[in-house]
């Protein structure tokens, strides 16, 4: 392109490729307004001899010009190959990578064309690379490099990070397999169902009331109830206490305690409701008011401040705001630390056994909270085991504590499985664990091998009662669909390498299958069912709240591992179907009465139930064309049939399968590998409208 030249305006027009003139000055306002002539210059000279030089300005005018079509492809072309020149160089060192799924909200006027954009087939994009595979719908590009690849799709915002940790990527993969291999892969859908910025800081700015002392009695016993189900939150006689004293003498109540009670007042008429206003969430905006408190606190955090975090932290799950549970529980996790909670006191410097065993046990309860949210978005955890010294809490303690719902078994139980936990998570869906030396096979056989021995030591006060009429107590279904979640991730990668041999092998045989990964798909199948048999027993005693979100995602997560089994053409796969249709219609109850993270995942289960359809079409017809005989076995048929029971059927198979000398290496490194990857990163829609 030719340098543009003031003295020939009329030869560089010709000679330029783009057909836009500059913008023509024709006076400074002040000669326009007095209407006189204008010399151009910057100031003028009618400006100047005025001595209002600094008030010379310009109008600039952008002019509407006609421009041949010619020029605009030209323009499109030249942006593709930008596009195409950015995207390549980060493919020499790149690595499997998706599409993020957690995406801040966007206003209802445009979903529909985001919706409509995610559908449809993204073209690929050419490379030399011969070694990298290139996603045609998501645009993520594979190969065997360590460095991980961001998206530069959006260069206002940056990409966001999900993890292969994440129940709904983990559907995506589902759908990914079974669809079809000549069709555009299946995209990730976008998290667009959570409360957004916009509408808390709407709620931030405005007047809440406090509530009457009736109303705020029955919201703080309402929150307490609702919490009983974590090892320790906080001491129902102190909330008690401290809402009495805020009535009696609200100038000596100080503004943490105003905070906390504000939490517990939003978590309190969550668990009060049983359906969503039609506007607004339940208890969003008490929530409102304490995250817009919790900057005027002290610099230095008390216990009450670690306490209002872990209760936002909660709040926000409900709310479908993942990156913010998280970040809520790891400021509680630092301002532990900073309070000295992950060390033990020494004795003479505080004798009161009881204040002890609240500082234990708080801190122990932002360790669970940082591992548990930190395992579902597949991030690092706040605090690494060796630098913790705190005791857990034992049966030495006295006083009030002992009356708490939360026993001290029940509390080393839920820390215990919080470890394992996070063990999981590092050993096989770890970023750094796939460079170390130890086979993947090692790890998860020694990731079951722990949580085998988690569930033996269990005692008889913490086992499920399976008889017919039995009521459970709320804390030991938690502490169970934990530990089946648990399972559940440690080897659905090997259920999801299983089905994808089925579908992309017709001639894969039965004894191509090793024993212990049928061993393992077993084990992830009878997990997912026993953990939807809690669930719908837990929706008939009234234990499955409407906005509970943990038990929703248990159920999703069940559910996905259901409609998986349900195609494995098992002896039992009518069952699981039936199953998986039945949790789908809870959770479809749920997103109509509000739930923000139900309808998230009833979109999900939406698109793996049309993947589903299509999938037993195409086998239909590829049946009817086919020699019968082919059809690759599922885990139910290769594993000893048993009983669809509660804790005890799960033990002998985890049993079963550690049992073994030792796990098929190949096959396990394959099935972790092929569905896993460190990180998936995607654009940032967040300035969209």
């Amino acid at each position: 392109m030719e340098q543009t030249t003031p003295d020939s305006p009329r030869a560089h027009s010709a000679k330029l490729k783009h057909p836009f003139s500059s913008n023509k000055v024709i006076a400074c306002h002040r000669c326009h307004a007095k209407k006189i002539k204008c010399s151009g210059s910057q100031p003028c000279q009618s400006c100047a001899l005025a001595e209002q030089g600094t008030d010379c300005s310009y109008p600039r005018r952008n002019r509407t010009v006609k421009v041949p079509q010619s020029f605009i492809d030209g323009l499109y072309k030249e942006i593709n190959h930008l596009k195409r020149q950015l995207k390549s160089s980060p493919l020499q060192n790149s690595r499997s990578l998706g599409q993020t799924s957690d995406v801040p909200q966007c206003p209802v006027s445009r979903l529909s064309g985001l919706e409509e954009r995610q559908q449809e087939p993204t073209p690929p994009v050419p490379t030399e690379e011969a070694d990298v595979q290139i996603d045609r719908r998501t645009n993520v590009q594979s190969n065997a490099n360590d460095s991980p690849w961001f998206d530069n799709s959006n260069i206002f915002r940056t990409p966001i990070l999900n993890s292969e940790t994440a129940d709904t990527v983990f559907a995506t993969r589902f759908r990914q397999v079974i669809s079809d291999p000549h069709a555009p892969q299946p995209s990730h859908l976008l998290r667009l169902d959570y409360a957004n910025d916009k509408a808390l800081m709407a709620l931030v700015e405005s007047t809440v009331p406090w509530p009457g002392h009736s109303r705020a009695r029955f919201l703080v016993e309402a929150a307490l109830k609702y919490i009983s189900r974590c090892p320790y939150m906080v001491s129902r006689d102190v909330a008690r206490e401290g809402l009495a004293r805020i009535f009696l003498d609200p100038a000596a109540a100080g503004p943490a305690l105003y905070c906390k009670c504000w939490a517990l007042f939003a978590l309190g008429e969550l668990y009060a409701t049983r359906a969503a206003a039609t506007q607004g969430y339940p208890g969003m905006s008490y929530f409102a008011q304490a995250s817009k408190m919790l900057g005027y606190l002290n610099e230095r955090p008390d216990m009450e401040t670690i306490e209002t975090l872990l209760l936002l932290s909660i709040y926000s799950l409900a709310l479908n705001r993942r990156y913010s549970a998280y970040v809520l529980s790891g400021i509680a996790m630092r301002s532990a630390i900073v309070t000295g909670l992950h060390l033990n006191i020494p004795g003479p410097q505080l004798s009161d056994m009881s204040a002890r065993g609240h500082r234990q046990r708080l801190f122990w309860t932002a360790y669970m909270f940082d591992r548990m949210w930190a395992a579902q978005l597949g991030h690092p955890v706040a605090i690494q085991d060796e630098d913790v010294e705190v005791d857990i809490p034992g049966s030495h303690l006295t006083g009030s504590l002992l009356d708490e719902d939360s026993d001290c078994v029940y509390h080393s139980a839920s820390i215990q499985l919080a470890r394992l936990l996070t063990g999981v998570v590092q050993s096989i869906y770890s970023f750094r664990s796939q460079r170390q030396d130890i086979q993947i096979a090692a790890r998860v056989h020694q990731v079951l091998q722990d949580l085998l021995a988690w569930v033996e030591q269990l005692p008889p006060r913490l086992q499920v009662d399976h008889t017919p009429g039995a009521v459970n107590d709320l804390k030991t279904v938690s502490l169970h669909l934990s530990f089946y979640q648990c399972v559940i991730l440690a080897t659905r990668p090997v259920l999801l390498h299983s089905l994808r041999m089925q579908v992309t092998d017709s001639s894969w045989a039965t004894s191509e299958l090793p024993t212990s990964a049928s061993a393992l798909s077993e084990a992830c199948i009878r997990c997912a069912r026993h953990s939807v048999q809690l669930l719908s027993q837990s929706w008939i005693d009234g234990l499955f709240v409407t906005f509970d979100c943990f038990f929703t995602r248990y159920l999703f997560s069940s559910l996905t591992i259901l409609a998986i089994s349900s195609i494995l053409e098992g002896q039992d796969n009518q069952g699981d179907r039936d199953s998986f249709e039945e949790a789908s219609r809870l959770l479809a109850e749920l997103k109509d009465a509000g739930n923000c993270v139900a309808q998230e995942y009833c979109h999900h289960v939406e698109v793996i139930e049309a993947a589903l359809t299509a999938h037993a079409k195409r086998m239909m017809l590829s049946e009817s064309s086919s020699v019968p005989g082919n059809a690759a076995p599922s885990p139910s048929q290769l594993a000893p049939a048993m009983p669809r029971g509660g804790l005890l059927q799960t033990d002998s198979s985890l049993q079963q399968l550690l049992s073994q000398p030792a796990l098929d290496v190949q096959f396990l490194e394959d099935a972790i590998r092929d569905s896993w990857s460190p990180g998936r990163y995607g654009p940032d829609f967040g300035n969209v409208g």
